[in-house]
């Protein structure tokens, strides 16, 4: 066997183990779907929260097959947040949707079309969510904690992430002086599987 053809099976063979590990643990889209993101209504946003969680998850894996550490780090981390946060803000959504259907929507927050001022908010009777799809992340944090779908922990914890996603922005990062580093995505993942389980208990609750 040629130098060449060792080469090429021993390049291939540590890419399949880092592939291996990588997917190890963690669930598959059609679990997520069928588990974390059951009580999802929209069946599209359903897919496509169960794809962003596991690509996420596969990077985080993939982060720590190739023991990431400074510049990487920053990298690896900040595109978690970047997921972790689009995951707990379209799950929202789809809540304050279903509330809204269910007429369970509380507060005066939803009513308004800013998370700030009095501006109303009219809303597409026929299809909320062509109506929710424009708000902010934090509008949906407000009003699905006036509504009773979340608690003011978390409401607190999902602000806090909100503000990380935010400095995706350069400009932002760089006036807030925002270090990206491994405990962050930890706390961005606790926030998000939070939110999955109170969200959850929201919608067994009000069927």
């Amino acid at each position: 066997m040629s130098n060449k053809v060792i080469q090429e099976q021993f390049g291939q063979a540590i890419i399949d183990a880092m592939a291996n590990f990588a997917k190890n643990d963690i669930k598959d889209v059609a679990a997520l779907e069928a588990e974390e993101f059951a009580h999802v209504a929209d069946p599209a946003m359903k897919t496509a929260l169960a794809e962003t969680l596991y690509g996420a998850r596969w990077l985080y894996k993939l982060g720590l097959a190739l023991l990431a550490n400074n510049q990487e780090q920053f990298a690896h981390v900040r595109a978690q947040i970047i997921d972790y946060a689009s995951v707990a803000e379209a799950l929202l959504a789809d809540l304050i949707v279903q509330a809204y259907r269910k007429k369970k929507l509380q507060g005066q927050r939803w009513q308004s079309k800013h998370a700030r001022g009095a501006t109303p908010l009219i809303w597409d009777e026929a299809n909320p969510e062509k109506t929710v799809v424009h708000t902010t992340f934090e509008w949906r944090i407000i009003v699905a904690h006036e509504s009773g779908i979340i608690d003011s922990k978390l409401s607190g914890q999902l602000n806090g992430i909100r503000t990380k996603r935010n400095t995706v922005h350069l400009t932002a990062k760089v006036k807030a002086g925002v270090s990206y580093y491994a405990g962050l995505a930890k706390r961005s993942h606790a926030a998000m599987f939070e939110t999955i389980k109170q969200t959850k208990a929201w919608s067994i609750a009000n069927p």
